[in-house]
């Protein structure tokens, strides 16, 4: 599953308790999540990436991604938190470099084809809250809403893509069927 949205949408909390759900279900299913390469850059660094360090960013989110999916077992799931192209929407959208976008998307559509990846659209219809200096506002995260509207889901139109809406009881209850 690979997980899009702008901040404060509900990524990390759809995939923990996604996760929950699965490992507590009759199916027992085994999860990995797949961490946001860039929270524990910000983290690790005190700042925010510059644009010249978003590939390689990215490449590790993509890195880690192959990896979680080759060491799954066939009837595991795999919650990439966010997917991959969403290193080259942010760094569309902060520095006006789309340089990132045509080889994201081509390696989504790899992932998505290899793990039959359900592309989950998580919408900023929740309370948008602080977190440090990885989040600018309500205003950013529209922003991103609207590039992934524009420039991602038009070109993944031959993926499963669901919107993920509500709290979080409901987008698990959305989802949950779709993987067990």
């Amino acid at each position: 599953m690979l997980l899009l949205g702008g901040e404060c949408t509900g990524k990390t909390t759809l995939a923990n308790g996604l996760s929950h759900a699965l490992r507590g279900s009759e199916c027992e299913r085994s999860v990995t999540i797949v961490p946001e390469v860039v929270r524990d850059f910000v983290a690790r660094s005190k700042r925010l990436p510059t644009q010249n360090e978003q590939e390689e960013i990215l490449r590790t989110q993509q890195r880690l991604l192959d990896e979680a999916i080759a060491a799954s077992p066939t009837d595991g799931v795999v919650i990439c938190d966010p997917a991959p192209i969403m290193t080259a929407v942010y760094s569309l959208q902060y520095f006006n470099d789309d340089s990132l976008v045509a080889s994201a998307l081509a390696r989504m559509g790899s992932a998505a084809e290899r793990s039959r990846t359900l592309v989950v659209w998580c919408s900023p219809d929740i309370p948008w809250q602080a977190d440090g200096i990885q989040r600018e506002g309500p205003q950013t995260r529209a922003r991103t809403h609207e590039l992934i509207e524009t420039q991602v889901v038009p070109a993944i139109a031959s993926l499963p893509v669901v919107v993920s809406l509500g709290a979080l009881a409901d987008r698990v209850a959305q989802l949950l069927p779709r993987l067990t």
